[in-house]
């Protein structure tokens, strides 16, 4: 068996040429796992995240999102389909952060704890005769995508508790965060 130090000038140069046409081989049928982010998570992948709502969003998932816009559409009109509840973003006169959303049988409400100062409350009241809701997503300038598996709501009362400063109650406050509640 040859090792590289015992080969011809010629031999090398040769090794040399085939291993460049290895590596263009490579790089035209692309079979790396980064560049095959977006092909390997399909709309099945999509689905199961939207409909599901203990599925969290893997590693993968959120690779090929944030690579992919045509894949985030995907997810956008997915979402907009699925959702029972839309809360788009607020108006751009409104300032930069709001407590309240109010939609077409849902508000949702944000309000401090006064036990402890570092913990909020998400109440998502649910009107009369509507749907009881089992996700929330949100989406936005500076928030990826989020979803937050709900609890049952009690007299048409969901609510969470949360960090202050956790992403959920950011994106909330955030005027320019979407909110879907499926």
């Amino acid at each position: 068996m040859a090792t590289w130090n015992t080969l011809s000038d010629g031999r090398k140069a040769a090794a040399g040429q085939v291993f460049d046409a290895l590596s263009t081989l490579d790089a035209l049928t692309d079979f790396s796992a980064d560049s095959q982010i977006s092909r390997a998570v399909g709309f099945a992948d999509l689905y199961a995240y939207a409909t599901e709502p203990d599925r969290p969003m893997d590693e993968r998932l959120q690779r090929a999102l944030a690579s992919d816009a045509r894949l985030r559409g995907d997810l956008d009109r997915l979402l907009e389909n699925t959702a029972l509840y839309r809360f788009p973003r607020l108006a751009a006169a409104s300032s930069g952060e709001n407590d309240r959303r109010e939609g077409d049988g849902f508000t949702i409400r944000l309000r401090q704890s006064r036990a402890e100062e570092t913990q909020t409350y998400v109440i998502i009241e649910v009107h009369p005769g509507k749907e009881a809701p089992s996700t929330l997503f949100i989406f936005g300038a500076g928030h990826p995508y989020g979803k937050f598996p709900l609890p049952a709501a009690q007299d048409g009362v969901i609510q969470l508790l949360s960090e202050t400063s956790s992403d959920l109650v950011k994106a909330l406050l955030d005027v320019h965060t979407e909110v879907f509640i499926r």
